[in-house]
C-alpha cells in the first residue's frame, strides 16, 4: 500500500543526490501502480518521497497527512496506541521526543517532519516495522525496501551473505540484517532525530528506547503475581486490541478460524467484546474446517451469533500451479524484496506490483509463546539453562534440515542465535523460555506476514499479552493456562471442543513444491545455480531429496522445507548474482527420470565362472581357469 523515502546529507550541497533519487524512481517505478499518489518534499540536502494508494478506504488512518510545516508519515496502524489528534497531533508528539510507541502492536513506524529543520523516526518496540537504512557518502537513508536503499547510495545491490546464510538455516533475515549488503533493518525500540543546521546539512542521533528486551523484562518481574494476574493482564490487552482496531478501520474485520488454540482465542476476544468480524478458515487439511465450523455452531446454538464463515483452500493445485515454480519465487522475491518465507512459494503467484487497499484482518501471530511451543516432553528439565540454551538454538536453525547444510554455515549461524539466547539469559530468563525470547525477537519479528502485509494485526503482540507471556512459569505454559483462563472469561462452552494440535492429521490437498514443474525446475537450477547463497546447502542432499520425488517415494516428500529453501536461494542467485549462473546445459533433470537400464544377459564366460566358481579357489584351479577363459573368448 505504500513505498516511502526519506534521505538526509550531513553536507549542505551532497554530490549525486539527484543521480541516487533518479535511480530509486527508475527501480520503484515497476512496483508502483498508475493510481498510486506521489508525494514528495525536500530540498538540496534532504527529500521525502511517498507513493501510497489514492484514498484510505474503510482504514481512518492515512499514511501520509500534512498540516502546515508538520508531515506524518504512517508506516503500519498505530493498533493500542495513544491516537488523540490523529497523525498530525501524533507526529508533534514524536517532534517533542514523548515515547509514543510503547503500547502499539508492531508492526508501525512512524516519520514525522516539521519543514525542512527536524524530523523524527520511531521504530516499533519489536523491530517489526519494515523499515531499512544505510550510510555512504555522508547521505543516510530510510526505505521501506532494503535494495532500494542500495540502489539511492551505490546504483547497485549485492547480496548480503550473511542475511543470505541466517535465512537458508533460520528461515527468516536474522535480528537486524536484509537481504542486501550494507542494509539493515531499523532496531527494536530505535529513534533517529535530524536536526539542519542553519547553513545546511544535517545532524543525526540515534538511540533505542522501549523495546523488547523490556518488555520482557517486566515480564519475568511479574511471575510473582501468578498466573490469575497474568490472564487478566492477556484479557485487558486483547480487548484494548480489539477497540482500538475498530477505532482505525469502519468496517467488518476478518478473523482466520482454525482447530487451534490460537485463533480460537482471538475469535472469542472479538465475538465477546461485540465487534463486527467474520471467519475464514484455510481447509487444505479437512480437520481444520470440520473444527472451526462446529465452533460457530456451538455460539450459534448458545448465544445467537452469527458471523459469515467462509472455507477456502489457500493452496489449491489449479491455482498455484497457474505459474511454474520459478515464475512464483521469482514473483515472491520481487514484490516482498526477498523477505518473504519461503513456503509462500507453495502458494498462487502475487501480483507484480503493490497492492491497493487490502482489507485489514486478525492473526493469530505471538501464540506460540504462551504455550512452551519448542519445549522438550520432560518437564524436570524446564529451568535447565545448557539444556534451554539448545533448544533454542536447535529450533530457530533447523528451517533446511542439518543434514543438508554445509557444516561451516550451520556452525555460524547456530553462533550467532546462541549470542541472542545469552542475551535473553541476562534479562533473567532461564531455561526453556530462552527459547520463547528467541521465538519472540527472531521469528516474531522477521518471519510472519503481519510484518509485510498492510491491516494484518495480531493480539498477542500486544505488549500487555507478551509482557504476560513471560510471567508464566513453564508449567502454566504446557497446561496452556492462559488460553484457557481467556476461554473461562469469554466464550466458555469452546473449552470442550479438543484442539487440532501440531500438523493437522490427515491428507493435505494444497499443491507441494514438486508439483507441476517443480522437479524440472528445482533440478535446473542445481546445474546452474552456483555462488555463496546456493552453496550453503549441500547439493548432493538436495539431489536426492528430487530423486525421492520422482520415484514418489516418501524420504523426499518428508523435507519439503529444504527443496524450498534451496528453490528461493536459487531463484535470489539469477536477480542478485547473475554471474553466478552457469551458463552449461542442465542434465541432473534428464538423469532423474531416465528409465532404467536393462541388464545385458550374463556373457558365456560369466556364466560358466559362476558355475564353476568354487573350482578356481586354489592356485591350480586359477591357472586351469585362466586357459580355459582364454579358449572361450
Amino acid at each position: 500500500m505504500y513505498a516511502v523515502l526519506a534521505w538526509f546529507s550531513e553536507r549542505r550541497d551532497p554530490v549525486g543526490a539527484d543521480a541516487a533519487l533518479h535511480r530509486w524512481r527508475t527501480a520503484i517505478d515497476p512496483l508502483i501502480p498508475g493510481s498510486y499518489e506521489r508525494r514528495r518534499l525536500g530540498g538540496g540536502d534532504w527529500g521525502l518521497e511517498v507513493l501510497h494508494t489514492p484514498n484510505a478506504g474503510a482504514y481512518r488512518w492515512p499514511i501520509f497527512a500534512k498540516d502546515g510545516p508538520v508531515t506524518a508519515v504512517s508506516m503500519g496502524l498505530p493498533v493500542g496506541m495513544d491516537t488523540t489528534g490523529g497523525p498530525i497531533g501524533l507526529a508533534r508528539r514524536l517532534l517533542a521526543g514523548e515515547e509514543v510507541h510503547g503500547t502499539v502492536v508492531p508492526p508501525f513506524t512512524m516519520l514525522a517532519a516539521e519543514g525542512g529543520e527536524r524530523f523524527a523516526i520511531q521504530q516499533d518496540w519489536l523491530g517489526m516495522g519494515r523499515v531499512f537504512t544505510g550510510t555512504a557518502d555522508g547521505i543516510t537513508v530510510f526505505c521501506t525496501r532494503p535494495s532500494l536503499v542500495a540502489e539511492f547510495l551505490h546504483g547497485r545491490r549485492e547480496p548480503d551473505v550473511d542475511g543470505w546464510l541466517a535465512y537458508a538455516a533460520s528461515g527468516q533475515f536474522g535480528g537486524d540484517m536484509s537481504p542486501i549488503r550494507g542494509v539493515r533493518l531499523m532496531s527494536p525500540g530505535e529513534h533517529v532525530t535530524g536536526q539542519r543546521h542553519p547553513d545546511g546539512g544535517w545532524r543525526l542521533t540515534s538511540r533505542i528506547r522501549r523495546s523488547a528486551d523490556d518488555i520482557v523484562a517486566e515480564g519475568v518481574a511479574a511471575q510473582e503475581h501468578g498466573v490469575e494476574a497474568a490472564v487478566d493482564l492477556a484479557a485487558q490487552s486483547m480487548v484494548s486490541v480489539a477497540d482500538s482496531i475498530f477505532d482505525l478501520y469502519d468496517d467488518e474485520i476478518s478473523i482466520g478460524l482454525s482447530g487451534g488454540k490460537d485463533s480460537r482465542v482471538i475469535a472469542a476476544a472479538f465475538l465477546a467484546a461485540g465487534k463486527p468480524v467474520s471467519f475464514n478458515t484455510n481447509a487444505d487439511f479437512a480437520v481444520e474446517a470440520e473444527t472451526a465450523q462446529r465452533l460457530l455452531e456451538i455460539v450459534r446454538d448458545s448465544r445467537g451469533w452469527k458471523p459469515e464463515h467462509r472455507v477456502f483452500l489457500a493452496g489449491k493445485p489449479d491455482n498455484v500451479l497457474a505459474e511454474g515454480l520459478f515464475e512464483r519465487t521469482a514473483r515472491l522475491q520481487s514484490l516482498y524484496d526477498f523477505q518473504f518465507p519461503s513456503s509462500y512459494v507453495q502458494r498462487p503467484a502475487t501480483h507484480r506490483q503493490l497492492a491497493a487497499n487490502r482489507p485489514a484482518s486478525i492473526s493469530g501471530v505471538g501464540g506460540e509463546l504462551v504455550i512452551g511451543y519448542w519445549y522438550p516432553p520432560d518437564e524436570s528439565t524446564d529451568l535447565d539453562m545448557a539444556l534451554g540454551r539448545q533448544t533454542a538454538i536447535d529450533h530457530l536453525t533447523r528451517s533446511t534440515p542439518p543434514h543438508a547444510m554445509v557444516p561451516e554455515a550451520l556452525a555460524r549461524e547456530q553462533e550467532r542465535v546462541g549470542a541472542i539466547v545469552d542475551h535473553g539469559a541476562s534479562l533473567g530468563l532461564r531455561g526453556q523460555a530462552l527459547g520463547d525470547y528467541i521465538y519472540l525477537v527472531e521469528r516474531d519479528r522477521r518471519w510472519f506476514s503481519p510484518a509485510y502485509l498492510y491491516g494484518v494485526v495480531s493480539p498477542f503482540l500486544a505488549p500487555g499479552v507478551v509482557a504476560a507471556s513471560f510471567a508464566l512459569t513453564g508449567a502454566e505454559k504446557r497446561r496452556w493456562a492462559l488460553h484457557h483462563g481467556l476461554f473461562d472469561r469469554l466464550v466458555p462452552e469452546w473449552s470442550g471442543v479438543p484442539f487440532v494440535q501440531g500438523y493437522a492429521p490427515g491428507p493435505s490437498t494444497a499443491a507441494a513444491v514438486w508439483d507441476g514443474d517443480g522437479v524440472k525446475t528445482m533440478s535446473d537450477l542445481l546445474d546452474t545455480a552456483g555462488g555463496p547463497l546456493t552453496g550453503v546447502i549441500r547439493p548432493e542432499a538436495v539431489r536426492k531429496a528430487l530423486k525421492h520425488c520422482v520415484d514418489g517415494s516418501s524420504p523426499g516428500k518428508r523435507h519439503p522445507p529444504m527443496l524450498r529453501q534451496f528453490t528461493y536461494l536459487a531463484v535470489a542467485t539469477h536477480a542478485l548474482l547473475p554471474g553466478e549462473v552457469r551458463s552449461t546445459p542442465p542434465t541432473t533433470y534428464a538423469r532423474l527420470t531416465a528409465a532404467p537400464k536393462k541388464k545385458a544377459p550374463p556373457s558365456l564366460v560369466h556364466r560358466v565362472g559362476r558355475r564353476l566358481g568354487f573350482f578356481h579357489r586354489t592356485a591350480l584351479g586359477r591357472r586351469v581357469w585362466s586357459a580355459v577363459r582364454a579358449r572361450l573368448r
